[in-house]
């Protein structure tokens, strides 16, 4: 795997933050359109909170609810010798359809999502977690919490109960929890490129965690036939994707080969961006839990069978800045995403391969 975090290219990376990441801010752009802040696509959910879920994503885990309909998906390891867990993000309370399994909340997603004024859904936390939220007053909707007020289990997977929820079921306990499902005007960072609608009361203006486009010339892409892409977290937890000419998304595979699916439609999952960011990861205090830096990194970005290397950094909003191999500015293509932090751990790594086999790394 290439290591994108060498000092060399992250000093340049940060060089080119300083130079033209003010230029990529969403609140310096020219006014247009109001946009998904998750997909770049059309607003559908103007002034509401995304919803941050986190679910079981183990190998035995086969029953999954809500993948393919998620704006984002976010994987990380977040501590050794578990299975990874995924974070679905939704634009609103009332885009989330039956999820689950829900499972322990993990800090590192709330970080990644802060700047969006999420609102966490879980099945408890760790230590982390709860000392995450606290700092930040974030309000989560949690299972242990408030039980069968706004979850479900109708099975047991390895004794473990397969919670899941809905968008009816969380709203359904927002006010006992005195959480608001409204953004508040404090995600509009600039009033002169963001304004508010004076008679709905809409947010039309809010940054984004990465930036989109709905189209634009893009840079040429460093590979052109990227067909097979697999990211192994560790011996255990590995998640795959097969390009899709026709539907030109980038289809999700269990480690073992087997289609991810969505239980609630028996949909596979798929995304038309794949962004595989690298970073630099250390053990915390437990022995157990992982912590990601998430300053700057190198890794890569897939859209439509092509491949770019690229370094990010990471604005005070939790906003990322994008620069391909040559420090231009870079934007993703409009669309659903699937975000994973790959740390230099060993055992930890990304492999893209093009029609042949051939690796393009």
């Amino acid at each position: 795997m290439k290591r994108f975090w060498m000092r060399a290219l992250l000093c340049f990376a940060l060089s080119a933050a300083l130079l033209t990441g003010c230029a990529l801010s969403p609140s310096s752009q020219p006014a247009e359109s109001p946009t998904d802040p998750l997909t770049g696509q059309e607003l559908v959910w103007p002034g509401q909170r995304p919803v941050a879920i986190t679910i079981d994503n183990a190998a035995a885990s086969t029953t999954q609810w809500g993948l393919s309909t998620a704006s984002l998906v976010l994987e990380a390891l977040t501590a050794q010798q578990q299975s990874t867990r995924l974070c679905l993000v939704y634009p609103a309370v009332g885009a989330v359809p039956q999820v689950g399994p829900v499972s322990a909340g993990q800090d590192l997603y709330w970080r990644l999502l802060v700047g969006q004024q999420v609102l966490p859904v879980q099945r408890g936390g760790g230590q982390f977690d709860q000392n995450y939220l606290d700092y930040y007053s974030l309000r989560a909707v949690d299972a242990l919490e408030v039980g069968t007020n706004a979850f479900s289990c109708e099975t047991n997977w390895q004794n473990v109960p397969l919670w899941h929820t809905s968008g009816a079921a969380l709203s359904g306990v927002l006010g006992s929890l005195n959480i608001s499902p409204a953004l508040t005007e404090s995600r509009v960072t600039d009033t002169s490129s963001s304004s508010s609608d004076s008679e709905s009361g809409t947010l039309l203006s809010v940054p984004g965690l990465l930036p989109m486009q709905e189209s634009g010339k893009l840079p040429d892409a460093d590979a052109s036939d990227a067909m097979s892409v697999r990211v192994q977290f560790d011996a255990q937890n590995a998640t795959g994707f097969t390009y899709d000419a026709d539907t030109k998304t980038y289809r999700m595979l269990h480690a073992d080969g087997t289609p991810q699916l969505d239980a609630n439609n028996g949909q596979q999952a798929d995304f038309d961006n794949l962004l595989i960011l690298f970073s630099a990861s250390t053990l915390r205090d437990d022995g157990v839990t992982l912590d990601y830096d998430l300053t700057m990194g190198g890794g890569v970005w897939l859209n439509e069978g092509h491949l770019w290397n690229i370094t990010w950094t990471q604005g005070s909003e939790t906003t990322f800045f994008l620069y391909d191999s040559n420090g231009r500015p870079l934007t993703l293509t409009a669309g659903r995403s699937y975000l994973a932090l790959v740390s230099s751990l060993t055992g930890q790594e990304l492999t893209v391969q093009n029609s042949t086999g051939e690796s393009l790394l």
